[in-house]
């Protein structure tokens, strides 16, 4: 007996190395290069900085540019933003109160700067306005672990926090300081609640959501639904109520902030519309601001589609409800084309969660068909870093790894499959420090200004 114990405190503690040593590596690369790329001189991200900075010296007369200018009744300045560089300018357009989206997750991305005395319009180093988006990662990396872990067992739930710590799409995502990635941890950690049964608490993260980014919240009235599916109409009843008073206290800020603002914004955010193609360009055409071809990207969202059809088990319908409706939700609120990638953000740990699935899937079996998609999908990685691979290198090397498989020579693909995906990750951790300086070799980065104060 004391051997067994011994042995299960041994297991856990490596488990926990493991799981920890995954977090450093995913935080690492995160913050490694992170105000390099991605990188655009229009970022929604130092707009969102200074309406938290704003926020915190008076939460209810935020300031800072928007989008909208017509008509807009809170518009108070319009200049040209960095003049004197031509590529770089933009038009600057100051409203107050600012009120293009909800106040939580501005106070969060704009409180490093405001600690640090920068004043709201400075040009701020890009580090510290993605310091609370690289934070938030740490909290998603290990929150991913833990819902993987509760709902497909601990090995699925390490799978699915190697490849969030090092899918290069994933990586550069979680650098910028969006809404969604502030948003994304309190969604998951509501989801992680419910699963613990601590519905109070549940209901509170849940009611938070919305108030980092209007679509967070749908969150409290997903639960809702799945509680009233699952018979537990009270607690449902509750959720429902949630919802509904986190929306009516949003109204309530929104016109004591300033009614005809609060008016004007719903009004232009409500015209963004739904397009039957605002999933296929995201499908076809994985980017930032500009192109980004990661193939794992793209087969996490095919094997997301393929757990759609796991509906038996009560685990299945539980990572399957919060995916479908997520889904629904940017459908819902998307523009055409889905011209704002971010959108899917939230639903990157249900990628990855996946990608670990589906990985253990293959481990397991030795499969031809459960390999092909990682040696189709996983080799992208060549032209992000613009290496031109020779099509007979390719093409031999494709028959001699497939080989085995096909004559299913069980032992030689057991040792294959490992070898490959230990691979695959491997190369995908020197793709994602180095591709940086590769896309900025071809496109133009601007590159970050040094402040000195």
């Amino acid at each position: 007996m004391k051997q067994f114990l011994g042995a299960f405190h041994l297991k856990t503690i490596i488990s926990l190395i493991t799981i920890w040593l995954l977090i450093i590596l995913g935080v690492y690369l995160r913050t490694n290069q992170a105000d390099v790329f991605p990188a655009d001189n229009n970022d929604d991200s130092l707009f969102y900085t200074w309406a938290g900075i704003t926020f915190w010296d008076n939460p209810f007369k935020l300031a800072s540019h928007s989008i909208f200018e017509a008509d807009n009744p809170a518009l108070i300045w319009r200049s040209q933003y960095k003049d004197f560089i031509p590529w770089e300018r933009f038009g600057l357009k100051i409203t107050q109160p600012w009120l293009d989206h909800p106040p939580l997750g501005t106070a969060i991305i704009g409180l490093p700067a405001k600690l640090l005395g920068y004043p709201a319009f400075a040009q701020i180093p890009t580090l510290i306005v993605r310091f609370s988006a690289l934070a938030a990662g740490i909290f998603t990396l290990l929150f991913t672990y833990i819902i993987g872990a509760r709902l497909f067992g601990a090995k699925i739930g390490r799978l699915s926090l190697l490849f969030l710590a090092t899918t290069p799409y994933f990586v550069a995502a979680h650098r910028q300081a969006f809404l969604e990635n502030i948003l994304t941890p309190l969604f998951l950690a509501s989801l992680i609640a419910l699963l613990n049964k601590k519905l109070i608490l549940a209901a509170i993260l849940a009611g938070l959501c919305g108030w980092v980014k209007a679509p967070g919240f749908s969150v409290p009235f997903m639960i809702a639904f799945w509680l009233w599916r699952q018979k537990q109409i009270k607690p449902a009843v509750k959720f429902f109520l949630t919802g509904t008073a986190s929306i009516l206290a949003y109204f309530g800020y929104g016109l004591l902030a300033g009614k005809d603002a609060f008016f004007y914004m719903l009004q232009q955010q409500g015209v963004r519309g739904a397009y039957v193609s605002s999933f296929f360009d995201t499908l076809t055409m994985p980017h930032f601001y500009g192109g980004f071809d990661d193939g794992l990207y793209i087969l996490s969202i095919i094997f997301s589609l393929l757990m759609l059809t796991k509906f038996k088990k009560n685990n299945f319908r539980f990572f399957n409800w919060f995916l479908s409706l997520w889904l629904i939700t940017i459908f819902l609120v998307a523009g055409r084309n889905n011209n704002s990638p971010w959108y899917w953000y939230p639903l990157i740990p249900f990628f990855s969660i996946s990608l670990g699935y589906y990985v253990n899937q293959a481990l397991n079996s030795n499969n031809l068909f459960l390999i092909l998609p990682f040696w189709l999908f996983g080799l992208t990685g060549f032209d992000l870093l613009k290496i031109d691979v020779p099509s007979a290198w390719l093409r031999l090397a494709t028959i001699v790894f497939f080989t085995p498989y096909v004559l299913n020579l069980k032992k030689i693909t057991y040792w294959l499959t490992r070898i490959f995906l230990l691979s695959l990750i491997i190369f995908n951790i020197y793709i994602t420090v180095n591709s940086p300086a590769v896309y900025c070799h071809f496109e133009k980065c601007p590159k970050p200004i040094k402040i000195t104060r």
